[in-house]
């Protein structure tokens, strides 16, 4: 199947902007009969049928975006979460937009309201944060064309669009630092249940073989993306293989609780096991010691997921399958691997 014919193919065949030929389309009485022609000769051209739903969205714009957040505990205290949430913001607010932020609790699912929001118009369209391998009423999203966008995941199987971060560059950002300090015996703690975290999973252990780690010196562990099962999973990795000299966390929440088990063990950060995160959430300096990470620019996803999600309720794009790339941030709580390993 070819590429559809968007919006801005017309308006770069007429020779008009973007918004001139939306008003052509829509029959707007300021427009010139001389303009108008030509900007119809484009659409008869490329055979372009207007997108009638992200027409009327258009047409009867909210100047709201739908947001919706996980229904986790203390979700909106939650740095994470935060860092998206003041990106999105800055990126509606720069287009004269409100943000309308939901939780997807049971009630939110079962009346299928993320449906309903849409259906009526109440946003120009939804950003999802947070979904899981489990959140199979999504795909709804790959059956009805609406402006829908998850944000820092998505799903294989299914045409979501989407915009997150790149995976598989964060895991060789870690790698080639870790590796580069020394350490062949890496402990891995990421979740399991999002197909972003499984990328890193993935992704990190093929960095680690192609450097000759066999596995036994690379153990993982689910830390749930928690503090708390950080701490366990940590104790599992060390447990599986006492002589690691590194732990790589999938976020930096997970990190902190392995380095709090480890000084639990008496172990120190990092002279004896180096430990590192994901996303440089601003508890990242703060822990003790600070904690080296891969800054996942979180406010710039939640700034460019906002823009994209316009993008596509103008039908200036078909598509978003974005992602953005991490950049390492070294501190304190990642060394040279001890000589004894």
């Amino acid at each position: 199947m070819g590429k559809r014919t968007t919006i801005a193919d017309i308006a770069r065949e007429a020779g008009f902007s973007q918004s001139t030929v939306s008003l052509v389309i829509n029959n707007n009485p300021r427009i010139s009969e001389d303009t108008r022609a030509k900007v119809l000769a484009a659409i008869e051209k490329y055979g372009y049928k207007p997108n009638i739903q992200a027409r009327g969205l258009a047409l009867r714009s909210s100047r709201i975006i739908s947001v919706v957040l996980p229904d986790i505990p203390h979700v909106f205290a939650d740095n994470y979460f935060g860092e998206l949430l003041s990106g999105i913001y800055a990126g509606a607010s720069e287009a004269g937009f409100k943000v309308l932020v939901d939780l997807a609790n049971m009630k939110f699912i079962r009346t299928q309201e993320y449906m309903n929001i849409l259906d009526m118009q109440q946003a120009d369209g939804m950003l999802f944060l947070g979904s899981t391998n489990y959140d199979q009423f999504l795909s709804t999203f790959n059956e009805k064309k609406y402006p829908f966008l998850l944000v820092n995941n998505y799903f294989p199987q299914w045409d979501i669009d989407y915009v997150t971060a790149d995976y598989a560059h964060v895991a060789k950002l870690a790698a080639e630092h870790l590796l580069g300090l020394g350490h062949r015996k890496i402990g891995i703690i990421t979740g399991t249940n999002v197909q972003t975290a499984v990328d890193l999973l993935e992704a990190f252990e093929g960095c680690l073989k192609e450097a000759g780690v066999p596995a036994e010196d690379m153990p993982w562990a689910d830390g749930r993306f928690s503090d708390k099962i950080g701490f366990e999973a940590a104790r599992v990795v060390m447990t599986l293989n006492p002589n690691l000299t590194a732990i790589m966390c999938g976020n930096d929440t997970m990190a902190t609780g392995a380095i709090r088990y480890l000084k639990s063990r008496g172990l120190r950060v990092p002279e004896d096991v180096s430990v590192m995160g994901v996303e440089n959430l601003p508890s990242a300096v703060l822990s003790t010691p600070r904690l080296t990470t891969v800054s996942n620019r979180l406010h710039d996803l939640g700034a460019l997921a906002s823009k994209q999600l316009l993008a596509l309720s103008r039908e200036e794009i078909t598509s978003s399958r974005e992602k953005i790339k991490g950049e390492l941030i070294i501190r304190d709580s990642t060394g040279p691997a001890r000589a004894s390993a």
